[in-house]
């Protein structure tokens, strides 16, 4: 693990350590560190440098806590629609989060650009993006020639959870995402909103309803929205949003999970992430158990179990004394009676050794 010390005097507390400075991903665990903890670490191993026995008391415990412990988990996929390794999770986790049933809570944000020349003063439509260029995402996989495609499918994925949500009905949300990967994702050049539509109304969810969400997102009048282009211009508030929750819980690269509204940092193995979930709930569901790594702490014995131990102490010493007590009564009975006898036998033969002597 690399522990990395801040070289300027701020809260690590609310920084992110994102990449190695030059956009380029740490391969290995890394924390950051104040530079008043570093500076503590530094002049302890200054002054006992030459030491080794001093040296080999320095100690790190690191703990990585998730917040916000209680019955209910709830973590967040952070993804733009065209990653195809989002959906194969998905169709693997699947199992796992039903197995969690009430416990967990899942939701879906997604993440755009703005263009680099994009400016907030101007209504000009740019390449790959809506919004005059303030949500962009730059196509390249899948066939995709146009970013707006994908830009637009996130919110209609939106939407979607929404509508599953709403309706109590979250099933829906996880065929239309394991239908739309096997009918728009997997197959070649075949992500677009035809194919997003079919799996839409193939899978019992509302199309209607669906492009209504996606229009009224637009903040634009009516009469604008008569424009062909509309969405190419006008701002959106879906992904505002999403970009102000993004900002908030510094999500700086794609795609990501937060569980209880701190980031996963880990494999997206599904049995993995399911630990994380299990390990973020307090009373912790039989699955978690069963399914994943953690054991049952062992019990104590119940009230009744601990009365009932105690009667049965009680009664089988109260039988081994009366029974002890009755031995040694007999024992002494015996004893008694064996005296008696010798006494009398005593008697007898001194009397007829006296009466043989009168003689």
């Amino acid at each position: 693990m690399a522990i990395i010390m801040d070289d300027k005097d701020e809260k690590v507390e609310e920084m992110f350590l994102a990449d190695d400075g030059h956009e380029g991903d740490l391969s290995i665990p890394a924390i950051l560190i104040s530079r008043t903890d570093g500076d503590k670490i530094i002049n302890y191993y200054m002054i006992h440098k030459d030491s080794k026995e001093d040296i080999k008391k320095i100690r790190f415990e690191i703990r990585f806590d998730i917040e916000n412990k209680n019955n209910t988990v709830n973590y967040d996929i952070w993804y733009t629609p065209d990653i195809e390794n989002v959906y194969t999770f998905l169709k693997d986790f699947q199992k796992y989060h039903d197995a969690l049933a009430n416990s967990a809570k899942i939701g879906v944000h997604f993440v755009t650009y703005p263009h680099f020349q994009y400016d907030p003063n101007s209504n000009t439509p740019k390449e790959d993006c809506l919004g005059s260029g303030l949500y962009c995402i730059r196509p390249g996989k899948l066939g995709i020639e146009d970013g707006s495609i994908i830009v637009t499918e996130s919110i209609k994925q939106k939407c979607i959870y929404f509508y599953a949500s709403k309706n109590n009905k979250m099933d829906l949300f996880w065929k239309f995402m394991s239908n739309f990967y096997d009918n728009c994702v997997s197959k070649e050049n075949n992500f677009n909103q035809v194919c997003s539509n079919e799996v839409i109304s193939n899978v019992g969810i509302d199309l209607n309803e669906i492009n209504e969400c996606l229009y009224e997102s637009f903040l634009a009048t009516s009469y604008e929205k008569q424009q062909t282009q509309y969405q190419k211009v006008f701002k959106n508030q879906i992904l505002d949003k999403e970009y102000d929750l993004r900002k908030q819980y510094m999500i700086n690269r794609v795609p990501s999970i937060t569980i209880n509204g701190r980031l996963y940092i880990g494999s997206w193995r599904p049995e993995f992430v399911f630990d994380a979930l299990c390990a973020a709930l307090t009373k912790k569901p039989s699955a978690c158990y069963a399914e994943g790594k953690f054991q049952r702490e062992a019990k104590g014995f119940s009230f009744v179990s601990t009365c009932l131990i105690i009667f049965v102490v009680l009664f089988i010493n109260i039988v081994l004394f009366v029974t002890c007590k009755r031995y040694i009564e007999i024992k002494v009975g015996n004893r008694i009676s064996s005296s008696d006898i010798n006494t009398k036998i005593d008697t007898v033969v001194n009397s007829y050794i006296a009466l043989k002597e009168s003689k």
